[in-house]
C-alpha cells in the first residue's frame, strides 16, 4: 500500500497543527528513542506506514517488526530515534490500535474459516469507516484476507438497487448473455437473496453468486446447485468472527464481512526515554 506524503502530513497536522503546549513549557529540546509494544497476541500491520511517518519526522528507525507476523503480548512493534519522538507517539500509537485490530480479527476469522474449508477466503467491504481506506485495507491484507472491492470501478457486481433503475429482472435475466459479451474480461456477480432467483442465475450462467443474509440450510442448498454448474458462491451480511465456521462448512467460496473494521481497538503501550 503506497501512502503520499501528502497523507502523512495530514496524519500529523490532525494531531500537531503547530507545536506541542505541553513539550515547549517543559522546554523539551533533547533528542529520544520511542519503542512501541503490543500487550496482546496479535497480526503486526501498519509498520510501513509508521516506518515512513518516522522518516518524515527525521528520526531513525531502529526496529520494524515484518507487517503480517503474529507475534506474542509484550512484542515490541517498533523503534526509532531522533528529536520528534513525541510527535511520532500519539500519531503512531493511533494508527497501530486502529489497524492491529483489522489485521487481528481478519486473522482470527481466516483461521476459524479455514478448519473446515482449506482454501476459503475472508473479504472485507467498501464499507471502512471514512479516511481510514488504505490503513484498513493494508491490515486485512496483512492479517491474511483480501479486499472484496476497493472502488465500484474494477468489478461488476449488481443489487437490487441497480435492477429498480435498469428496469426489473426479467430484463436483466433477458438482456444478461449480450451485456456478458460486453464485458468478457470481468466476471458477473450478482446479489441474491433467496433459492429461487439463485435458480434463475445459475441458470442464465452468472459467474458469481452473493448470497446476503441467508441462512445456513439455504445456503447449502445453493452452493451444491451453483457448483454443479461451476458457479463460485459468495456469502454476505452479518459474518462475523463468531458465525464465520458455520458458514465455512456450507463450502461457501468466500465470506464477505465488514466486522473487522469496527474490531475493539489493540493495545499498544509506548515508551520513551531519553537518548
Amino acid at each position: 500500500m503506497y501512502f503520499t506524503y501528502e497523507e502523512i502530513d495530514r496524519l500529523i497536522n490532525e494531531d500537531m497543527p503547530m507545536f506541542d503546549l505541553t513539550a515547549e513549557l517543559l522546554e523539551i529540546k533533547d533528542k529520544g528513542k520511542i519503542s512501541f509494544y503490543t500487550r496482546k497476541e496479535c497480526v503486526v500491520s501498519a509498520n510501513k506506514l509508521v516506518e515512513k511517518l518516522a522518516k518524515k519526522l527525521e528520526l531513525k528507525t531502529v526496529f520494524k517488526e515484518k507487517d503480517g507476523n503474529f507475534v506474542n503480548a509484550g512484542s515490541k512493534l517498533f523503534e526509532a530515534e531522533g528529536e520528534n519522538v513525541l510527535i511520532l507517539w500519539k500519531v503512531a500509537q493511533n494508527i497501530y490500535e486502529y489497524a492491529l485490530s483489522v489485521s487481528t480479527y481478519v486473522y482470527e476469522m481466516t483461521k476459524k474459516a479455514r478448519k473446515y474449508h482449506p482454501n476459503i477466503e475472508i473479504l472485507t467491504t467498501r464499507k471502512v469507516i471514512p479516511f481510514t481506506k488504505k490503513i484498513a485495507l493494508q491490515a486485512v491484507m496483512d492479517g491474511g484476507g483480501l479486499p472484496h472491492r476497493v472502488t465500484t470501478t474494477e468489478t461488476i457486481l449488481v443489487f437490487d438497487n441497480y435492477i429498480n433503475l435498469y428496469g426489473g429482472w426479467d430484463k436483466f435475466y433477458k438482456n444478461f448473455e449480450k451485456m456478458k459479451e460486453k464485458s468478457v474480461e470481468k466476471k458477473w456477480v450478482v446479489e441474491t437473496k433467496d433459492l429461487n432467483q439463485a435458480k434463475k442465475l445459475i441458470e442464465i450462467g452468472v459467474d458469481v453468486l452473493q448470497l446476503d443474509k441467508v441462512d445456513v440450510k439455504t445456503t447449502e442448498k445453493i452452493v451444491k446447485l451453483a457448483h454443479n454448474k461451476g458457479i463460485k458462491v459468495i456469502s454476505a451480511g452479518g459474518i462475523n468472527v463468531e458465525n464465520v465456521e458455520e458458514y465455512a462448512k456450507t463450502g461457501t467460496d468466500s465470506i464477505v464481512t465488514t466486522a473487522p473494521y469496527f474490531a475493539k481497538g489493540a493495545d499498544v503501550k509506548v515508551v520513551i526515554e531519553s537518548f
